[in-house]
């Protein structure tokens, strides 16, 4: 029996909405020091780890879906022979209404992540809080007699 055969693989698009919280910039940065980690997806409650920014996201179903596309810059047409000298009688209305872009259709998702920043702080020794716990607690029972 083949294994390969059983194995199935599907990819699923989701779109993440990291609000104000994250720049560009800092995406870019992110991306060039190693990227990011994302944990819980399949459990419902995903964390997002961008370099020292921890986020915790709700999952969404959108109504209708997100198309993402991909941005390319138009390349200038090869101006040899005729053209240049056709191209020069033209008016500079005529070059701006060119399009410099071009969008080319990637895919489409239903799914939405919404992202909020969290403070993480780093556990304890159970023993070190026990005995932090009983302080508090005798400093309680002082302060009461």
């Amino acid at each position: 029996m083949d294994y390969e055969d059983e194995y199935e693989e599907e990819t699923t698009y989701v779109v993440f909405d990291l609000g104000n919280t994250v720049t560009s910039d800092y995406l870019e940065k992110t991306a060039e020091a190693g990227g990011c980690r994302i944990i819980g997806m399949e459990e419902g409650t995903p964390l997002l780890q961008l370099g020292n920014i921890t986020l915790e996201g709700t999952i969404d179903e959108t109504i209708g879906s997100h198309l993402m596309f991909e941005m390319k810059e138009v390349q200038p047409e090869d101006n040899t022979g005729l053209l240049p000298l056709l191209s020069s009688m033209r008016s500079d209305e005529a070059e701006t209404k060119q399009q410099k872009l071009e969008l080319k259709y990637t895919c489409s998702t239903e799914t939405i992540v919404n992202y909020d920043a969290v403070m993480l702080q780093p556990k304890r020794n159970p023993v070190e809080q026990h005995a932090q716990q009983q302080e508090q607690e005798q400093e309680q029972e002082q302060q009461e007699s």
